[in-house]
């Protein structure tokens, strides 16, 4: 599923399950066997993800990358639960799901990244070819480099991005990481385009199963290990759910058919948004009971972000537009804009500062933004038409991408903003890339391609100041 909805803000609106359903007819291309390493990623394929993926896929036709090193995935079965009961849903506006919440500590240590020890007759340019990346890539991983055309032999490269395989289908996409090294996302399975969720470890991708339905995506995981995402059920609906231990929960609903999750902290606490008889509107589950968040007035919020803390970030229509929130026991505050009608909140860290995007004041362009304690920054369109901030880390470092075409979903450039200055990220054979979170250690999730349909999950290394 490619492209996205009408309208600049509606990039992370999900496609509804008719539309899931709808591109799984395509036709299915050659597929590695079960048991084998997924083959390296090759550009043109086409119906990748069967299930919705809540922003878009850049449609760059640049020409494909190298020949990648894929990781294992493991052929191992899924132990997966059906639909859970949950306590009955008690919607409320004003609850409070705050109260003694502490911010999670910085990591003490960080998982190791890929290094590689230059050796006589090596270049810098050979060495990221050998690896299916590109050179910006790898001096944005290695700022040590000061020139790349003066290497020496024992100078240690860290390889960036690393290519973290399929599930035995053709497309994949990292959607975060923890500090523990962990990742998740959704996969193509070797039965077709369907996706699964993923959890990616030490090279070692784990397909998590569904609710039993056909599809799943795996959206967010916290230090404990704890995936949250959305998955079909045999009914067809779309339902959140919590996998912990082997086990997929279903979360139960806010009563409509339809509900997601899409960001979970260290307690365990999910945010999303879900069909409701008024709308549809932004939750905040918590041990077994799903609050409804309400709205800024308006008939309809989604809740895409959650910190340590509680707070929780998204959009809500009000009498005036499309506005980002800051949802905090129980009152839902209005981040506002920069003149114009539409603004998103995407993700908010430990410190309260939040990201997200923001229209001009024509409504034809939207830009990259940080808010804190009220105040909204612009980071502006580095260097595109349009950007995007996805993610923010707890030393106020910024992924997501920026366009420098008409369209936000053509040539997308992954990008890390910290201090003042952003990087390239770099991609895998110089594609379109995308960033979507970003953990303490500096790792960064996200996907790359080379053409329409053509999905790879990838995780950056990149250093902490």
């Amino acid at each position: 599923m490619k492209g996205r909805p009408t309208g600049h803000l509606d990039w992370v609106v999900l496609l509804t399950t008719a539309s899931l359903i709808a591109g799984c007819a395509s036709a299915t291309p050659t597929l590695p066997a079960s048991t084998a390493s997924p083959s390296a990623p090759a550009a043109g394929m086409s119906g990748v993800g069967s299930l919705p993926v809540e922003s878009p896929t850049a449609t760059s036709t640049s020409a494909a990358g190298p020949t990648l090193t894929p990781a294992a995935h493991t052929a191992t079965p899924p132990t997966t639960a059906g639909p859970t009961p949950v306590p009955t849903v008690q919607p409320t506006a004003t609850a409070t799901a705050t109260s003694g919440a502490t911010a999670t500590p910085r990591p003490t240590s960080c998982p190791a990244a890929q290094i590689y020890v230059v050796a006589a007759g090596d270049t810098f340019s050979a060495i990221a070819r050998r690896h299916g990346v590109t050179v910006e890539a790898l001096l944005a991983s290695n700022p040590q480099i000061g020139d790349a055309d003066r290497i020496a032999v024992g100078d240690r490269i860290t390889i960036s991005p690393v290519y973290l395989g399929t599930l035995g289908g053709a497309n994949s996409s990292a959607r975060d990481v923890n500090d523990l090294g962990q990742v998740v996302g959704w996969a193509n399975t070797a039965t077709g385009y369907l996706a699964h969720a993923f959890l990616w470890q030490d090279g070692t991708m784990t397909d998590l199963g569904t609710l039993g339905g056909i599809g799943s995506t795996a959206m967010a995981i916290n230090n404990r290990g704890q995936v949250a995402g959305y998955s079909t059920t045999p009914s067809g609906a779309l339902h959140p759910f919590l996998w912990q231990d082997g086990t997929m929960t279903d979360l139960g609903t806010l009563g409509g058919t339809e509900t997601i999750g899409l960001a979970i902290n260290e307690r365990g606490q999910i945010a999303g948004y879900g069909e409701t008889a008024s709308g549809q509107h932004a939750f905040l589950w918590q041990d077994g009971v799903m609050i409804d968040l309400g709205t800024l007035g308006g008939t309809a919020s989604q809740a895409f972000g959650i910190n340590d803390l509680g707070q929780v970030v998204g959009q809500s229509f009000t009498a005036l537009g499309q506005h980002a929130f800051l949802w905090q026991d129980g009152t839902m505050t209005d981040l506002g804009t920069f003149g114009g009608t539409a603004s998103q909140a995407l993700d908010i860290n430990d410190r309260g500062q939040v990201v997200g995007l923001v229209d001009d004041s024509s409504g034809r362009s939207s830009g990259a933004f940080v808010s804190q304690d009220g105040a909204m920054t612009d980071l502006g369109k580095l260097g595109g038409t349009t950007s995007l901030a996805y993610a923010v880390n707890n030393y106020g470092q910024v992924v997501g991408w920026a366009s420098i075409e008409a369209e936000p979903s053509d040539d997308a450039r992954a990008y890390l903003w910290q201090a003042g200055a952003t990087t390239d990220l770099g991609a895998l054979g110089g594609a379109w890339t995308q960033a979507y979170a970003i953990n303490d250690c500096g790792q960064v999730a996200g996907s790359s391609g080379a053409a329409p349909n053509d999905d790879h999950a990838i995780l950056w290394a990149t250093s902490v100041n």
